[in-house]
This record gives C-alpha cells, sequence and structure tokens, in this order.
C-alpha cells in the first residue's frame, strides 16, 4: 500500500511540474494582461474583455470582428488608433505612466468601453 501512495504522490508532483512548466511567462499576459501586451476584440459592438492591463511600453493587439469601423480612444495615454472592419492592429501604450485609464470606441460609445491599467 506505500508503494501505491509513493507512486501517486510521484504522479501528483509530475503533473504539477509539468503544470508550472506549461504556464506562461511574464510576457504571457493574456487578454487581461498584466504583461508587455493584451488582447482586445470587438466583436457585436462590444469589446472582450472590459477590463485590460499591460505593462507601460507594451502593445493592446486589437481584433475587429464586425463589419464596422471601430476606433480605440485612450484620451489620457494619447491613444487614438482606428481598427478598420475585420481587421486588427497593434497600438503601443507607450510610455503611459502606471495607473488606470478608460477606453472608448469614439463611434460607437454608448456600448463600447472599458478600463485600462498600466502597470510598471
Amino acid at each position: 500500500m506505500k508503494r501505491r501512495y509513493g507512486r501517486a504522490a510521484a504522479a501528483l508532483a509530475l503533473v504539477a511540474l509539468t503544470g508550472a512548466a506549461c504556464g506562461g511567462g511574464e510576457d504571457d499576459a493574456g487578454a487581461a494582461g498584466g504583461g508587455s501586451s493584451a488582447t482586445l476584440t470587438a466583436s457585436e459592438f462590444k469589446w472582450d474583455p472590459t477590463s485590460l492591463s499591460v505593462a507601460a511600453g507594451g502593445t493592446i493587439e486589437v481584433t475587429n470582428e464586425d463589419d464596422a469601423k471601430h476606433n480605440v480612444t485612450v484620451e489620457e495615454a494619447g491613444i487614438d488608433e482606428d481598427v478598420d472592419p475585420n481587421g486588427s492592429v497593434s497600438v503601443d501604450v507607450g510610455d503611459a505612466e502606471p495607473g488606470s485609464y478608460d477606453f472608448v470606441c469614439e463611434y460607437h460609445p454608448d456600448t463600447m468601453k472599458g478600463t485600462l491599467e498600466v502597470t510598471e
């Protein structure tokens, strides 16, 4: 019986190590962000997600899945980028100071707005 628990413990350790090895690094931020890049998608005249986090100097990869032009504006950070229908752009966060900023599509401000957190 001890041998079975030993094997089970070894298997669990292997699973834990494999999961840690497959985990993303600091730059692999995913949609919510926090690393050097984040992803933002326009679909059905809504942003997904509505809350982003990206490091200062990072980028936001914006995809427009709609048949209408959209725009990403973060006024306080000097960001103003159009995104063509069914297109994509890479938006440079640039020298934005760490902090919380509102973002909006200037063409559809009632349904397309969110918050960008710029981290150090």
